[in-house]
């Protein structure tokens, strides 16, 4: 059942729309945990590194990139609230990024960059024989599949973004953190407790013993860790052989953010923007109260989107922080079927409710 919406705010100019919605309702071995909501974990080779995703549905082929850097524990189950509702539409794959969930961490410091993430994503598309998909990415998941999507862009058919400080004209004021000793081995009591105190997360119906049981399943792998610890010396080891740049910029100094791992590939990529040389139909959903990647954040990158590509469109969820996927992944899965039907000339999109 669709819930009721009310139009706060609208505008469209040759092909662009705004939209804010008020949503007025309510340790790992080699075998892994099964999800009932995104099937089994499947496994391939990408130039050396074993590569986890989860594959559904059928169609155009559609790929989920998720947030978070080397060392943390975000991973690909994160999607797992909106991949089933996503795979009644197409052939889904959700994909670990190359050092995160139970993707294989580099082989080398040089692959500690968002280069080598963009690279793994891309040679995963050729590994499946992928020639064209519409690309998904959140947060420090945007970065990449905007990227591929002007330096391929015969290969992209839409792309979406979703709450990205990383990808947003800006540089993010975070403070720098060191990295503490290793804490007690996370518990599912404990990720529940964590998800569940976020007081930047509105709707929590998502916060399942699968969803938990996932997210553990990856906080207990020791490379989760190992990847953590490597971050921290590559990042001294920057600040040390950078003074000056960290000094005019201190974002560099941050894991996060503008971050000295990725600054270089979001410099470029927003210069390519800047260029136009986006021009695959691009459509932003944002959470309204992310206060991480603030409203503002989100109507700046829209704009740079807007000057790009003819086809542009930017949707707020109000009430809704970081990840407006898992707190309305119907209403998400909607806005997106729709968008795709549009930008590709096709009828039979869903309907809203007024």
């Amino acid at each position: 059942m669709k819930l009721s919406k009310r139009k706060i705010l609208g505008y469209s100019a040759s092909g662009i729309s705004a939209l804010l919605l008020l949503l007025l309702t309510t340790s790992c071995s080699e075998a892994t945990i099964e999800t009932s909501s995104m099937g089994e974990a499947k496994f391939v080779d990408v130039d050396g590194i074993r590569t986890r995703y989860f594959i559904g549905g059928s169609g155009e082929a559609m790929l989920l990139v998720h947030g978070g850097h080397f060392g943390s524990g975000t991973s690909t189950v994160g999607w797992m609230p909106v991949f089933p509702r996503l795979a009644e539409h197409f052939h889904v794959y959700a994909i670990d990024k190359l050092g995160m969930g139970l993707t294989e961490n580099p082989t080398s410091d040089e692959d500690y960059t968002m280069r080598a993430t963009v690279r793994h994503l891309y040679r995963f598309l050729e590994t499946m024989g992928i020639d064209q998909v519409h690309l998904v990415g959140h947060s420090r998941g945007a970065l990449p599949v905007a990227r591929i999507a002007m330096d391929y862009p015969e290969l992209v058919k839409t792309l979406t973004i979703f709450d990205s400080n990383t990808l947003a004209p800006v540089d993010p004021s975070i403070e720098p953190r060191e990295l503490g000793p290793p804490g007690p081995l996370p518990t599912a009591e404990s990720i529940r407790e964590g998800l569940l105190s976020n007081e930047t997360t509105f709707h929590k119906d998502f916060i399942t013993d699968e969803f938990v049981e996932a997210q553990l399943e990856v906080a207990l792998n020791p490379k989760i860790r190992e990847a953590a610890e490597r971050m921290e010396v590559l990042r001294k080891r920057f600040i040390e052989n950078n003074p000056e740049k960290v000094e005019a910029r201190p974002g560099l100094a941050n894991n996060s953010g503008t971050g000295w791992w990725m600054y270089q590939t979001k410099d470029e990529t927003l210069e390519m923007l800047r260029e136009g040389r986006l021009q695959t139909p691009t459509h932003v959903i944002w959470g309204f109260n992310d206060p991480s990647a603030t409203y503002q954040m989100g109507m700046d990158l829209f704009k740079l989107f807007s000057e790009s590509t003819d086809r542009a469109e930017l949707d707020f969820l109000n009430k809704s922080g970081h990840s407006p996927y898992r707190e309305y992944p119907q209403e998400v899965t909607d806005l997106m079927v729709k968008f795709i039907a549009s930008a590709e000339g096709s009828a039979g999109g869903p309907t809203e409710t007024d």
